[in-house]
C-alpha cells in the first residue's frame, strides 16, 4: 500500500502550504469541502513523479488547454498550452518536446481567426497526464 502521507510531503518539500476555511486552498488549488462520498467519486491527482509536478509548476494561476482536431481527442490531443496569468501579466506557454514550457502565440493567434486547430480547456489532471505521457514516450519508458 502507498505511504499514505508522500503526497503531503511532496508538497511542503516543494514549498507549497494549505488554509482551510470554506475550501482547502492549497496555495491557489481551491478544494471544496464535502461529505466523503462525493470526496471519493473526485478526481484523484496520481501522479508525484517529480518531472511532472515540476513542468506543472509555474507563477500565478495557470488554465491549460488541449490541442485537439481528427485523430486527435480530447485524451489524446496533439499539444497542450497554458495560459498562465502573473502580476497582471498572461504568458501563453506550450509544453514541448524539449519537455519543458516555452512561449507560444497559439491562442492569441486562434482568437485572431486562425484557427484550424481547435483546442479545449482541460483540467489540471488531464494536463498531468500529457506530461507524464509525453515524458515516458519520449525517456522511452512507455
Amino acid at each position: 500500500m502507498p505511504d499514505p502521507y508522500e503526497p503531503l510531503l511532496r508538497m511542503y518539500e516543494r514549498g507549497g502550504g494549505f488554509y482551510l476555511q470554506e475550501y482547502l486552498d492549497l496555495n491557489g488549488v481551491m478544494i471544496p469541502l464535502r461529505n466523503v462520498e462525493s470526496n471519493a467519486s473526485t478526481t484523484p491527482f496520481v501522479t508525484l513523479s517529480p518531472a511532472t509536478l515540476d513542468a506543472l509548476d509555474g507563477e500565478g494561476e495557470s488554465m491549460y488547454f488541449a490541442k485537439i482536431s481528427n485523430g486527435y481527442p480530447r485524451h489524446s490531443p496533439r499539444g497542450i498550452v497554458r495560459r498562465r496569468v502573473d502580476d497582471d501579466q498572461t504568458h501563453d506557454e506550450a509544453f514541448t518536446r524539449n519537455l519543458r514550457w516555452e512561449p507560444t502565440e497559439y491562442l492569441k493567434l486562434y482568437d485572431l481567426g486562425h484557427n484550424d486547430i481547435d483546442h479545449v480547456q482541460i483540467t489540471e489532471i488531464e494536463a498531468a497526464t500529457f506530461i507524464e505521457t509525453l515524458t515516458e514516450k519520449l525517456a522511452g519508458t512507455s
